[in-house]
């Protein structure tokens, strides 16, 4: 098995943890372990590992998984961060489970990741004219917890249409939109008021942020569904983020398609803690209030 260490750089301790653990896994015979000096397309690869063991935070993993769209390669995350949700991991846990992971013994989640495209509208598809209707993309990034169009400087509410499969469904003003896998559920999509999902669940939710409308609640859709989100009047600052992490304007005469990627990030899952345990531990979901 062809294994890779990689380690959030600005962690000292993660750093040190990786050399650590490094030097253990090439105890281990049988295996071709490497240290991969960035975090990056190029550096997977280099390499084409069949494992990458990921220390950091939840941020770090939301990184890695962006350059591994499409790849093979199992996810395992120690974390390093402050949530810990998708970087499952202490170092102990992970040393613990060790015989197990590198045995096939350990379960690996199919994560859903998200495809969002920024399209250029012709003017004529623009214009309701006949005529050519090919359209040409702007930006194109995968995510695996959300996109979402903020409305950005000067903080104006933005106005936008949403097309659901090709169908016509609304027209609605507010601060944005976020397009959440189960994954993300309990990030942007919890706080703006949307539901919990679990994460073996094949679903994408479209939640509006703070919409002008006590009527518009967020929806549940298949994994399958083609969500497409045109602006009909945006600020100078509006912009889409892929995670939190890449921003990209949204402009007049753009569109934004969001849809499931091809293939779905394998994540090792952490076997001492069940995803209602994490809700628990580390949300507080549904504990009795404390005096």
């Amino acid at each position: 098995m062809r294994i890779a260490l990689a380690s959030n750089l600005d962690k000292s301790d993660a750093v040190a943890a990786a050399q650590n653990l490094l030097a253990t896994l090439r105890g281990y015979v049988g295996h071709d372990v490497r240290m991969m000096p960035t975090i990056s397309r190029e550096a997977f690869d280099a390499f084409n590992p069949d494992m990458l063991i990921l220390l950091g935070g939840d941020g770090t993993i939301l990184q890695a998984a962006r350059f591994m769209t499409g790849m093979r390669a199992a996810l395992v995350g120690i974390n390093f961060g402050k949530l810990g949700y998708l970087a499952a991991f202490t170092v102990e846990e992970f040393r613990a489970q060790l015989p197990q992971l590198l045995s096939g013994e350990l379960q690996i989640s199919q994560r859903l990741m998200l495809d969002g495209t920024i399209i250029n509208t012709p003017e004529s598809a623009a214009d309701g004219a006949p005529g050519e209707r090919e359209q040409a993309p702007a930006f194109h990034c995968a995510a695996l917890n959300d996109i979402v169009i903020n409305a950005g400087i000067p903080f104006r509410m933005v106005q936008l249409t949403i097309t659901i499969n090709g169908q016509d469904t609304t027209t609605f003003r507010g601060d944005g939109l976020i397009v959440s896998t189960s994954s993300g559920s309990t990030g942007y999509n919890l706080s703006a008021g949307g539901p919990l999902i679990s994460p073996d669940l094949q679903a994408l939710v479209i939640t509006p942020i703070c919409p002008h409308s006590l009527s518009f609640r967020p929806v549940v859709v298949p994994a399958e569904t083609e969500i497409r989100i045109t602006p009909i009047r945006v600020n100078s600052g509006t912009h889409v983020s892929f995670d939190g992490q890449i921003s990209q304007p949204l402009v007049a005469g753009q569109h934004m398609v969001v849809r499931r990627a091809a293939k779905p990030l394998r994540l090792v899952e952490n076997p001492t803690l069940t995803h209602w345990q994490r809700l628990g531990s580390k949300l507080h979901w549904a504990q009795s209030p404390r005096a």
